[in-house]
């Protein structure tokens, strides 16, 4: 139904000015497009300069990277990107499930350049040696033998995991505090906590910083099968922050609902119209529904509102670039192909994601569905949740998909099921909208697929970028604590309507593409890493994939009663311009 909440959005004073490699069909680097000297411009890695043809005429030093067609310093050309590769990143504890004291909270980071990269991680003015508590994964699940990150950083073509965070208490059926000494281990760990339904208050984030570029990933717990209620995302730059966002996140079930607003500047102003009231706490004043709230924040520090409901569709605005994550602490999801004679899904699972900046989000999206769990190998069903940005939004789907709304408004939460690949499209890039995806309880009809655990994969909520926002290279990093790890890849036909190879580094070049609503512009692969056992010469940890189109990565981590995903990576520039503006009744 739509909300009786009132918005309004207008447009700004100018379109879009994010340039790309491949017209407007996305797979571009932010402000690094073709806009440089003489139409040059950038690769997707951000190492080559490109002439107005995407022909290679000029490489950038091992220090540097390319911005606007030219070399600039690697941070630098990273933050010109608006992309999820950066050097700092500013990242609070997610909230967790009330009644268990917060869990081991790990923060993965791939380093994406050909120099090994130093990290400084610190909170509340204290600085931490990263060199004890980040371990380097050598392909075995033991995180607490592989070797300590070196004074010298991460070496290029590799992963560090930082074990942040946990209270030493924490505990369900078995330990889930961190498997090697973390860099705060006291009670309530770095988390907004007071083991009630009400840890609304004021927490401090950490500070990452880097020296070259790398992708980010937390997840909590951290632990993949021995841990508890986990779930995982994909981190976004200080750099690719925005200033107005509709919120979005997994709808609360049996748990809670929270939300979290983070800055990275002092005397930051954050402006919040929800849908339903936030309530009050330490240094919190309560935010009444449909109605417009302001707080003050300073660097490094965020707040976090607990038994928020379902808060997706509310409006924030702020002074300056802020991050927005949704979540909640008791994810139980089931679809038309779960097993309802079990009285439950799953085992449930936790949930949270960043939310996209309203100016990145995309007027047309990839339904991208997981691999099937079931043991006759038939498609599950999958549960997709809509957040509209823009009044009169009217959307299309190519297959068509029974049951999908039609029309979106302003901060309208919708959710639907579809069985296989598809498009979904608004009518332009006026009417942009969000879209997250679900992974449903293990419980699936017929039982898992042979050779798998008894219940594999568990309840995860992610979110699905834009084709607007794809790239044509990504770094990332697969949990070696999970037993299966499979990749969804969607790749975007070129101006000339073929498609490029896309490359795994362990896999080679990959096969087995399906089409997309009919094949003209999108097709789809789905591979494994490692099912059980790894594939080829597969391991987890640090990988890469490639091509010269654009195209897009689903990671997908599973194991009894367990689950994480996010995506590869991507852009987070301006594709629309769309503001979204509260406005009380």
């Amino acid at each position: 139904m739509k909300s009786a909440l009132l918005f309004a959005f207008v447009l700004a004073a100018c379109g879009p000015t994010r340039g790309d490699n491949f017209g407007n069909d996305g797979g571009g680097s932010g402000s690094n497009g073709s806009n440089g000297p003489h139409g040059t411009s950038c690769s997707s890695d951000l190492h080559d300069i490109l002439d107005d043809q995407g022909n290679v005429v000029g490489t950038c030093p091992a220090d540097q990277g390319c911005a606007a067609g030219v070399c600039v310093g690697a941070c630098q050309a990273a933050a010109a990107s608006q992309g999820s590769v950066g050097c700092e990143f500013t990242v609070a504890t997610p909230s967790f499930y009330t009644t268990i004291a917060p869990p081991c909270f790990a923060v993965f980071l791939a380093n994406n350049w050909p120099k090994d990269t130093t990290v400084t991680i610190s909170r509340g003015g204290m600085t931490y040696d990263a060199t004890t508590f980040g371990r380097v994964p050598d392909g075995t699940p033991d995180t607490a033998g592989w070797p300590l990150v070196p004074a010298t950083g991460i070496a290029t073509s590799n992963v560090g995991v930082f074990l942040l965070s946990d209270d030493p208490a924490s505990q369900n059926t078995t330990p889930t505090t961190c498997p090697a000494t973390p860099a705060i281990r006291v009670t309530g760990g770095t988390a907004v906590y007071t083991q009630s339904n009400d840890a609304t208050g004021i927490g401090q984030a950490f500070h990452i910083t880097t020296s070259f570029p790398v992708s980010a990933y937390d997840i909590m717990p951290y632990g993949g099968a021995s841990s508890y209620l986990p779930s995982a995302e994909l981190l976004l730059p200080t750099s690719a922050w925005g200033t107005n966002y509709v919120t979005t996140g997994p709808q609360p079930t049996q748990g809670v609902g929270w939300g979290q607003v983070v800055a990275n500047t002092d005397n930051t102003t954050v402006m919040i119209t929800p849908k339903t009231a936030l309530p009050s706490g330490p240094g919190v004043a309560a935010a009444p529904a449909n109605a417009t709230t302001t707080y003050t924040l300073n660097a490094g520090q965020y707040i976090q509102w607990q038994s928020a409901g379902d808060w997706s569709g509310g409006v924030i605005a702020s002074s300056a670039p802020v991050s927005v994550t949704g979540g909640t602490t008791y994810l139980c999801k089931g679809s038309s192909t779960t097993d309802t004679s079990f009285g439950q899904p799953g085992g449930c699972d936790s949930g949270h994601q960043l939310t996209p900046p309203v100016a990145a989000l995309g007027s047309e999206y990839v339904g991208m569905p997981y691999e099937t769990r079931r043991a006759n190998l038939q498609e599950e069903s999958i549960v997709y949740r809509l957040v509209g940005a823009a009044d009169g939004t009217t959307l299309a789907y190519n297959p068509a998909v029974a049951g999908a709304p039609t029309t979106l408004a302003v901060g309208q939460v919708v959710e639907f099921e579809a069985t296989g690949p598809f498009v979904i499209t608004s009518q332009d890039s006026m009417h942009p909208f969000y879209v997250g995806q679900y992974m449903s309880g293990c419980f699936v009809l017929g039982g898992t697929r042979s050779g798998d655990s008894d219940c594999l994969g568990d309840e995860e909520y992610v979110n699905i970028l834009p084709p607007a926002q794809w790239l044509a290279s990504y770094t990332f990093f697969t949990d070696p604590t999970y037993t299966t790890t499979n990749l969804v890849v969607v790749r975007k036909a070129n101006s000339s309507g073929t498609f490029a190879d896309v490359t795994v580094d362990c896999l080679g070049t990959l096969a087995g593409w399906m089409p997309v609503a009919g094949g003209a512009q999108y097709e789809m692969t789905r591979v494994d890493l490692q099912r059980g056992t790894p594939v080829g010469t597969c391991t987890n940890g640090r990988h890469t994939a490639s091509s010269n189109g654009a195209f897009t990565v689903m990671v997908w981590g599973l194991a009894q009663y367990a689950s994480y995903a996010y995506p590869a990576g991507g852009n987070v520039g301006k594709i629309n311009p769309v503001v979204v503006i509260g406005k009380q009744h």
